[in-house]
């Protein structure tokens, strides 16, 4: 085991790095995210195989730095949750479960018996699919315990956060260029679908609004960040600090004013409802979570959340007409989408335990489509991931998956209301967090690559800076 010194310890608080492999760590993690929302999404599974080695790498690298009694009770929490996955997927793959063979899927003896001919059976209806498809979970939690060790370092943390708001930045602007000349063309393929949404480098514009959401948010608190710093923060008026934005901006201030509006132009022409407005709350809890010490100083605390919503509702009537029309002629929420629920919580019933295989969604849930959801359309998602996970996974892992995420959004929503010095790390992290898990409970955003290891290394990132900054370290 590698043991640090003390000196290495306190360099690594102070945020200094700490010799080559720390810098390596960053660099890859740093590339990791910029890199994978380009490649369609990183949606072919032999993309997520090459993120999935390079982040081992990462974490091989990140792990040589000194650790702390503190970082160990995180890394077992990974680990948990990591196991209990293992059991699960294990179970489903396995030919002759250990502990799960009353949970064989019915299916086999179905065919069995239309065959004649006795065939092994498994947990998961469709044979080896679990396999197939655990690529993108596996690089989902690597992705956010590398950036919880990389993360512990306060200038790694930095260029974590800058390297997705700067990425995010060149996606929206090619987005946009791209939704102006060539709208038929999704990157170098033709465009079929979506026609009128800005896609970008996605698919589907529903996952690009939650990934232009979060980076306006990064870039909405830099510019707090920013602004609060020239006007010396609380010790200055409101209206000095909106003189100080507007009457004499430094060029940085200029520059993160510009790409907030470019981020947050390229989200509302996603069309998308859930992600736009969803966006935009997050942003406004962002900024009066930041600014929450001068708008308690000036007992504007409660009037800020009804300020935030009349400002929501007049960006949307006025800067995005798209989603005003989806409004319009959809309304809030789509009937199929109801429907689509119910049959998925049907296949819960019937797969309560270790669920119908990981990745299988697509192939079980045409036997319990309801007859009240359009002919037309293939459903590959449950547009509702905890839905989509307890049918593939089973309740009980659910229940811990649902555990976990509750801890860690208490863990940065504390750190984000008690720490002082880079407040901006958890602050980030947990609405950026939040506005991915809420749009999952409508979409599948969580669930594609390029989305999900851009955002859960800054969640784990944000993890590591919500903690104090005094650690024992192991020697």
């Amino acid at each position: 085991m590698f043991e640090p010194s003390k000196g290495a310890a306190d360099a690594l608080e102070e945020g200094k790095f700490v010799g080559y492999p720390l810098i390596a760590a960053t660099l890859g993690l740093s590339a990791i995210i910029a890199l994978a929302p380009f490649p369609f999404g990183s949606m072919d599974s032999r993309v997520i195989a090459v993120w999935v080695v390079l982040l081992s790498a990462v974490l091989l690298l990140a792990s040589l730095q000194a650790v702390s009694a503190r970082d160990l009770a995180f890394l077992f929490g990974f680990a948990a949750v990591g196991l209990a996955w293992i059991l699960v997927v294990s179970e489903q793959l396995a030919r002759t479960p250990i502990f799960s063979q009353q949970l064989v899927a019915p299916i086999w003896k179905i065919a069995s018996s239309i065959l004649g001919e006795e065939l092994d059976g498994s947990v998961s209806i469709a044979r080896n699919q679990p396999y197939f498809s655990a690529g993108s979970q596996i690089a989902c939690t690597l992705s956010m315990v590398c950036g919880f060790l990389v993360g512990r370092n306060r200038r790694a943390a930095a260029s974590l956060l800058m390297s997705f708001a700067v990425s995010a930045l060149a996606y929206s602007a090619y987005g946009i260029l791209a939704f102006v000349f060539w709208p038929n063309y999704l990157l170098w393929h033709q465009k079929y679908n979506y026609l009128n949404s800005l896609t970008a480098t996605f698919v589907n514009p529903n996952v690009a609004a939650t990934y232009f959401g979060a980076a306006a948010l990064a870039w909405t608190l830099m510019l707090s960040n920013v602004v609060k710093g020239n006007s010396a923060g609380a010790t200055r008026r409101w209206s000095e600090l909106v003189s100080s934005f507007f009457r004499n901006p430094s060029r940085r201030t200029v520059w993160y004013f510009t790409a907030c509006f470019i981020i947050f132009a390229a989200t509302f022409l996603t069309g998308s409802r859930a992600g736009t407005v969803l966006s935009l709350l997050m942003v406004t809890g962002a900024v009066g979570t930041f600014y929450r010490r001068e708008l308690r100083t000036r007992r504007l605390l409660l009037v800020f959340p009804i300020a935030a919503a009349f400002a929501t509702l007049a960006a949307l009537l006025i800067f995005a007409p798209r989603v005003n029309q989806r409004f319009g002629a959809e309304g809030f929420f789509d009937v199929g989408r109801w429907n689509a629920y119910t049959s998925s919580i049907d296949i819960i019933g019937d797969y309560p335990w270790l669920g119908s295989g990981l990745g299988t969604f697509r192939w079980v849930f045409p036997a319990y489509r309801s007859g009240d959801i359009p002919s037309y359309g293939i459903w590959e998602q449950a547009h509702n991931t905890t839905l989509e996970i307890a049918s593939e996974m089973g309740i009980p892992f659910t229940i811990l998956l649902g555990a976990a995420w509750l801890a860690i959004f208490l863990i940065l929503g504390r750190g984000m209301l008690r720490r002082r010095r880079d407040a901006i790390f958890p602050i980030s992290a947990f609405w950026i967090g939040l506005l991915a898990i809420l749009h999952s409970q409508v979409d599948f955003p969580l669930q594609i690559p390029g989305l999900s290891l851009a955002i859960c290394p800054l969640i784990g990132m944000g993890l590591a800076q919500s903690v104090s900054s005094k650690r024992e370290v192991l020697t």
